[in-house]
C-alpha cells in the first residue's frame, strides 16, 4: 500500500508544532519582558536592531521558527490555503433562483429569432423544400 503523505509534507507540521510549543512555553512557563520584545521589534522594523536585556533564548527560538515558516510558506503547499477565499462558491451569493447572474466579463451577444433567420434564408429554405411560415415573394407573385 502506498503512503498517502510524502516526507516534505511533514516539514510545515513540525515547524508549526515548534512555533506553537515555543509560544505556549513563553506564555505560560517562562516570562519574557514584553517591553524588551517591543524594543527589539521596533529596531528590526527600522533596520537598526538592538538586543535589549530581559529576552530569553526561548523567544529567539520562537522567532526563528516564525522566520523559517515565513520563508517556507511561499514554496510549500500551504500557498493553496488562501485559495479558499477566492473560490466562487464562497464568494457568490446562493440566490440563483431569485436573481439572474450575468457575467460582467462576457460581451453582450446578438441573438437571432427564427423569424429573422427565415427572412435571411427564405429562398434557400424554399429551394431545399423546408417548411416555411411565410412563403417567398417569388412564389407569392406567381
Amino acid at each position: 500500500m502506498r503512503d498517502i503523505y510524502l516526507g516534505d509534507e511533514y516539514v510545515p507540521l513540525f515547524i508549526v508544532i515548534g512555533l506553537v510549543t515555543r509560544g505556549l512555553l513563553l506564555r505560560y512557563f517562562t516570562k519574557t519582558d514584553v517591553a524588551s520584545v517591543k524594543v527589539l521589534t521596533m529596531g528590526l522594523v527600522s533596520f537598526s536592531p538592538t538586543v535589549p536585556d530581559g529576552i530569553n533564548a526561548w523567544f529567539f527560538m520562537h522567532l526563528t521558527y516564525l522566520s523559517v515558516l515565513l520563508m517556507y510558506f511561499p514554496f510549500s503547499k500551504l500557498m493553496h490555503m488562501p485559495g479558499v477565499f477566492f473560490s466562487p462558491t464562497r464568494n457568490m451569493p446562493c440566490n440563483t433562483r431569485a436573481v439572474r447572474h450575468v457575467n460582467p466579463w462576457n460581451p453582450p451577444k446578438q441573438y437571432t429569432t427564427y423569424a429573422e433567420y427565415e427572412d435571411n434564408f427564405r429562398d434557400a429554405m424554399a429551394e431545399s423544400g423546408l417548411p416555411l411560415e411565410k412563403q417567398p415573394e417569388k412564389a407569392a407573385a406567381e
